[in-house]
């Protein structure tokens, strides 16, 4: 069989990896062998993996091998590379939730998260586990336990949080697929500033274990839109672990891709209204996305959104509690060793219940403000992050406003939509800016066809960056 090398690598995607399996021009131990290779000189570059299973990957890859030679594929993925993020389990694998607070504390899980098993099943060759940011609360790959993930479009920037090291893989194109997780805006984000596509499916749609939020959802990201709707279909299988979880819809994404648009009714939506403020560039790159609805048949009309500055303060201060919960059960100096995403939670040691519980019900105001958003339309599009990637070391573009780069993605957590980011063009500088496509809520395969549909008409043929 042939070495592959990493340009060679770099060009496979799922349809191609997988058929050349088929065909016995390749094998998964080719492409397993080039992505460690790929690791090995790819990763000092862009701090993307943390924990590497070379064993175990190339033991999985010789026995996805064996059954290619059979012509008896497990599922839709064997025998195909891909990471596993920090905040996903991996059964036997410590999970550090990017942050050092958790040096000393981390434990091996007994069972895997259901994405995780799903991938298993469909013999997918799991290389290895990433990086995030602490506790997947920062819009930046910043991790106090494993230092910044950069960029593979320009390594002075961030590849954005908190799927960071999942994105800068996937961009890097050491994996061709991946699952990521989030909360408020944890796939969808990463996926804008590395140039790939990601979705936050409706909250249920993929089973998610262990449940801690009524907004924390599995997505798949991918670098192109038919990748993505191949994972989307392994990961949304069902998993019983998950007490919230949709019932199960027996939809192949990826097979269910074309679909006219024609009379589809889309608002744009140019900015949130709140947290950081839009990049005139960045708005203007997705702007010409507009005539490529039109010319596929979508009628759009700019819509103005209901929201403020400072509408999002109720949403920030509900969500530090969430990292505050899990540094409480740690010891003072651990809690300190992680100094910003401490700082950011601190205010939430002097809530009280009823201050909780008030914050609690403005979410749920904001839900209903932003679910009105859509109204009568099919879609709502608008920027995916109000800018493009900053520094790396940052934890945000202003380090004293860490939760306002999530201003275009998080309300939709918080309704439960699917909300899919797709690139649109490069900034002057060449990096990469998201469009984010909003469905109504349970209409995840009609998210994914519209991004389908963009994809082909617009046509993109930018390169990938290249780290070899």
């Amino acid at each position: 069989m042939p070495n592959l090398t990493f340009a060679e690598l770099q060009s496979l995607d799922t349809t191609a990896m997988l058929a050349a399996y088929r065909s016995g021009t390749l094998s998964p131990v080719d492409v397993t062998n080039a992505a460690l290779a790929a690791v090995e000189t790819i990763n000092p570059k862009i701090n993307a993996i943390f924990h590497v299973d070379r064993d175990g990957a190339l033991a999985n890859a010789k026995a996805s091998e064996a059954r290619w030679r059979q012509q008896d594929p497990r599922g839709r993925l064997d025998g195909v590379p891909t990471v596993i993020k920090d905040g996903l389990q991996w059964r036997g694998v410590p999970g550090y939730r990017g942050s050092i607070a958790l040096k000393g504390h981390a434990k091996a899980p007994d069972t895997d998260s259901p994405c995780v098993a799903r991938l298993r099943e469909n013999g997918a060759v799991l290389l290895g586990k990433t990086i995030m940011c602490d506790f997947g609360m920062l819009s930046s790959g910043y991790s106090s336990m494993f230092g910044p993930v950069r960029n593979p479009w320009d390594l002075s920037r961030t590849s954005g949080g908190s799927s960071a090291g999942t994105g800068a893989a996937l961009a890097a194109g050491i994996v061709p697929v991946a699952p990521g997780t989030d909360i408020l805006g944890s796939v969808r984000v990463p996926a804008s500033f590395c140039g790939l596509t990601g979705l936050k499916p409706s909250f249920g749609r993929v089973p998610h274990f262990p449940q801690t939020s009524p907004a924390a959802v599995s997505g798949p990201m991918a670098r192109n839109v038919a990748d993505m709707a191949r994972l989307m279909s392994v990961m949304a299988a069902p998993d019983d672990r998950d007490f919230s979880a949709l019932a199960h819809q027996p939809i192949d994404y990826e097979q269910a891709l074309e679909r006219s648009f024609k009379g589809r009714r889309v608002g744009f939506l140019s900015t949130m209204g709140f947290g950081t403020a839009p990049d005139e560039e960045t708005v203007t790159i997705v702007k010409r996305s507009l005539a490529v609805l039109s010319a596929i048949g979508c009628e759009i009309e700019e819509v103005l959104s209901p929201f403020k500055p400072g509408d999002e303060r109720v949403a920030e201060d509900f969500y530090r509690l969430r990292p505050l919960n899990e540094l409480e059960s740690l010891p003072p100096e651990s809690r300190d060793a992680a100094d910003i995403i401490t700082q950011w939670a601190d205010p939430a040691r002097r809530y009280t219940a009823l201050d909780h519980f008030r914050h609690y019900l403005g979410t749920l105001q904001l839900r209903a403000r932003a679910l009105a958003m859509i109204g009568t339309f099919d879609f709502l599009i608008l920027p995916t992050t109000p800018v493009p990637a900053f520094a790396a070391e940052q934890p945000a573009p202003d380090p004293n406003a860490l939760f306002a780069p999530f201003c275009n993605t998080f309300l939709f957590n918080l309704t439960e939509q699917p909300a899919l980011t797709l690139p649109c063009g490069l900034t002057a500088g060449g990096l990469p800016v998201g469009l984010q496509l909003v469905g109504r809520r349970f209409d995840d395969l009609g998210v994914i066809q519209l991004a389908y549909a963009i994809e082909q008409a617009q046509d993109r043929r930018v390169a990938w960056p290249t780290l070899a």
